[in-house]
């Protein structure tokens, strides 16, 4: 499936609210007591986030956040009319592809159906929190030769 991505303006905040929303809301609910719009609000930084567009309309977001010594991915979501077609598939591969130098880093629910797309793409769990976990894909090992 053909994509295109595109910085997001501070008018894609209301179709980003409400994908989360749509998304994540159950299993928001279910672990963490509730959606809270105002961490979204908080946590909603243009700088950071690119929209997915196919056939020229949003299907989707990225949001990713550059550190120091990794990548991490606060957040991919994709419209429910575009889920399942390989296009979470695709962006994680391209973004592994354009930081295969640093490690990247994640955090989703343990019951996430995206978490065996994560595994599947070599990310794996490096701490649990209840049903929260942390993953990470790192990046090439370094030898260091002994001299």
């Amino acid at each position: 499936m053909d994509y295109e991505l595109r910085p997001a303006t501070s008018d894609d905040y209301a179709y980003c609210y409400r994908l989360t929303k749509r998304n994540m809301y159950d299993l928001f609910c279910k672990h963490w007591g509730g959606w809270v719009p105002a961490e979204f609000r908080k946590g909603f930084s243009v700088e950071n986030i690119s929209m997915v567009i196919i056939a020229g309309k949003r299907a989707g977001y990225l949001s990713v956040i550059k550190e120091p010594t990794s990548l991490y991915i606060d957040n991919i979501q994709l419209s429910p009319a575009w889920q399942g077609r390989g296009i979470g598939a695709q962006l994680l591969k391209r973004l592994l592809a354009d930081h295969s130098d640093v490690s990247v880093r994640l955090t989703t629910f343990e019951d996430n159906p995206a978490k065996r797309l994560y595994e599947r793409m070599g990310f794996v769990v490096l701490e649990r929190e209840g049903m929260t976990v942390k993953m990470e894909k790192n990046g090439p090992i370094r030898w260091c030769r002994r001299r």
